[in-house]
């Protein structure tokens, strides 16, 4: 008996987040909203083509996992970092 979990492709597209570009459609926007406003700052065309790179970037991270600009700014504000984190190296619990 094969063991091995096998996903429906009908059940994965389903599933799957709208996609611009191989990215998330919140990774596409916040990229262009981004490399927009440093163009403008800059009026250096360079800021603007810094798109492609982050792009990139983004296209390898949403290759494995789909969602993780949500996970990672849902885990940023519902687990921030303590006040004290540099007095304590990371490491809440030690007495010294």
């Amino acid at each position: 008996m094969n063991n091995e979990l096998k996903a429906d492709m009908l059940f994965v597209g389903l599933t799957r987040p709208p996609m611009l570009f191989g990215v998330s459609y919140n990774f596409a926007v916040a990229n262009a909203i981004f490399s927009m406003f440093c163009y403008i700052l800059t009026s250096n065309f360079a800021y603007f083509a810094m798109m492609f790179p982050i792009h990139v970037l983004g296209y390898y991270l949403c290759s494995k996992e789909p969602i993780f600009l949500e996970l990672m700014l849902n885990r940023n504000k519902n687990c921030p970092r303590c006040w004290n984190f540099t007095y304590h190296r990371g490491n809440s619990y030690d007495p010294s």
